[in-house]
């Protein structure tokens, strides 16, 4: 049962071109009163009226959930390796009121039943159904209705209520939930709906007096579920559900490892731990203190402080200072044969004098020694005269009568070997010792003389020094050379050092890094592409 309507034959309306009353059809219904009662709705929506839709973020609003959107954002931004992947999420609630609002029709339109009447409740709600029905199939004469999507739809005037974002670190994605607000085509006021007045007279309704329908509209759009919205991925089970918009999708930065080439420029701290790495490494003036050890070959000038190791090598230079330790050689033995000894016996006798011998050191050459024939002595014949006698009284007597005495062997000295000291490395020294030996003269003799030097020798050495040395180092002074060798080195270093570097490396590193990277990223690396995590649409109940 829908209301009456003035009947004519053309409009306006006036007294000349009435000709009855009739009833409005549906579609006639869906075209004025519509218009007014989902016109007023819209108007006078603010998310806390009843079937009326509100998003929040913090589950504040009024009403029963109609659905959610989740948006996920990563925590770190794109390009990070590696990554651990965090996101945080924030959560977008929707809820549409359901809660019945207070109902207070004081003009109602009148229909026919058996004569003209005023139209009940029940009579009401039927009209309101053909409303509905328009509104959820979004006639172009209905406003109030939501969409779900980025841009404002084509058709009357839309308004944006309530704001979703998909939150990325290339750029956010804002997804609006829109609402019309005027509708796309403009209503036909002749087809007002009658009403009676106090005189029993009939009157066209004002669309003042129409909107006092809407709180009906309301509660009957939450008592039949036609009009009411859900927001998910796909529609709902139970009854027919139309989506109202374009779909909101949560996306997120991928994490992937991927081939990487190009320039990287940034800040980085952290621990870096290395592949073993090989390559030259020039850095600049470095002056500090260094202990360690050296093994390699350098020009170094300045002070050396300190005991080294035993050094051996050729060592060339000139030596002017002091000189003052403890010498231990190694055993010297050497054959010595110098001839034949011509003298008086002298046993045990002590010999003071000089000693030249096998060389320890270079000398010039000495002088010459020569042991020339000596003169040769005999014992030739002679006469014995007779010596005096003696006697032993009762005993035998003895004479010493005269008589001869032969000839007795003869000795010479002839000249011995000449001995010289030539030039070469020598050492002159006093030797002050014992000999033992044959006593007898003209024994010619051979001895070995071993001996070990030990003692302190002090004193000045001036000169060029040419041969192997090894032993001890102690005291300061400057030395300019090449060293090969290991030792500890405890000094001042001043000057630019070039090396090749072979190591693995693992430490902090905190700076810039700027430079052309080529390789593979091993880990997970927060990249520009998306994926999408959900997907949400506006549906609206149509039956």
């Amino acid at each position: 049962m829908n209301p009456l309507k003035v009947k004519a034959s053309t409009t306006p309306i006036t007294s000349a071109v009435f000709s009855g009353l009739q009833p409005l059809t549906n579609a006639e219904v869906q075209n004025y009163i519509a218009n007014v009662i989902t016109t007023k709705f819209a108007t006078d929506t603010t998310g806390s009226g009843t079937a009326e839709i509100n998003i929040t973020n913090d589950n504040s609003g009024l009403g029963t959930s109609i659905g959610t959107f989740n948006d996920t954002d990563r925590t770190e931004a794109t390009g990070t390796h590696p990554a651990t992947g965090a996101t945080t999420t924030t959560t977008y609630y929707a809820k549409q009121v359901t809660t019945a609002v207070a109902e207070s029709v004081t003009a109602r339109p009148v229909a026919w039943s058996d004569g003209v009447r005023q139209m009940t409740d029940s009579d009401l709600d039927g009209v309101l159904d053909t409303v509905i029905s328009a509104f959820v199939a979004e006639s172009t004469y209905t406003a109030g209705q939501y969409k779900l999507q980025a841009t404002a739809p084509s058709g009357g005037t839309w308004q944006a209520r309530y704001t979703l974002t998909d939150v990325a670190n290339g750029g956010n994605t804002t997804t609006y939930l829109w609402q019309k607000t005027v509708a796309s085509t403009s209503a036909n006021v002749s087809l007002a709906p009658l009403k009676s007045n106090n005189a029993n007279s009939l009157k066209i309704m004002s669309s003042a007096e129409i909107e006092q329908l809407v709180p009906n509209f309301r509660n009957r759009i939450i008592d039949t579920n036609i009009g009411t919205y859900k927001i998910q991925e796909t529609a709902p089970v139970s009854g027919t559900w139309v989506q109202l918009g374009t779909s909101t999708t949560d996306t997120r930065e991928e994490i992937s490892p991927l081939n990487y080439v190009g320039n990287y420029t940034g800040n980085y701290s952290g621990n870096y731990g290395s592949p073993p790495y090989t390559g030259s490494f020039t850095s600049p003036a470095y002056s500090q203190a260094f202990s360690g050890g050296y093994s390699g070959t350098a020009s170094y000038t300045g002070t050396f402080a300190g005991v080294g190791p035993a050094y051996s090598g050729n060592f060339s230079r000139n030596f002017s200072g002091n000189f003052s330790t403890n010498f231990t050689g190694l055993p010297y033995s050497s054959s010595f044969t110098p001839g034949t000894f011509t003298g008086p016996p002298n046993t045990g006798a002590n010999y003071t004098g000089n000693y030249t011998g096998m060389p320890f050191f270079s000398t010039p050459a000495g002088p010459a020694y020569s042991n020339p024939a000596g003169p040769s002595y005999s014992n030739p014949s002679g006469t014995n005269p007779a010596g005096p006698s003696y006697s032993n009284p009762a005993g035998p007597s003895y004479s010493n009568p005269s008589g001869t005495n032969p000839a007795g062997p003869s000795y010479s000295n002839p000249a011995g070997t000449a001995y010289s000291n030539p030039a070469g490395v020598g050492y002159g020294q006093t030797y002050t010792g014992n000999y033992s030996g044959p006593a007898g003269p003209g024994n010619p003799y051979t001895v070995f003389y071993t001996s070990f030097y030990s003692g302190s020798y002090t004193g000045n050495f001036t000169g060029n020094f040419t041969g192997n040395f090894t032993g001890n180092f102690s005291g300061s002074g400057n030395y300019t050379g090449n060293y090969s060798g290991p030792a500890t080195y405890t000094g001042n270093y001043t000057g630019n050092f070039t090396s090749i570097f072979t190591n693995i490396y693992g430490g902090n590193f905190t700076g810039n890094y700027s430079g052309t990277y080529a390789g593979t990223y091993s880990g997970a690396t927060i990249i520009s592409s998306k994926e999408t995590v959900s997907t949400v649409k506006l549906w609206i109940r149509t039956a």
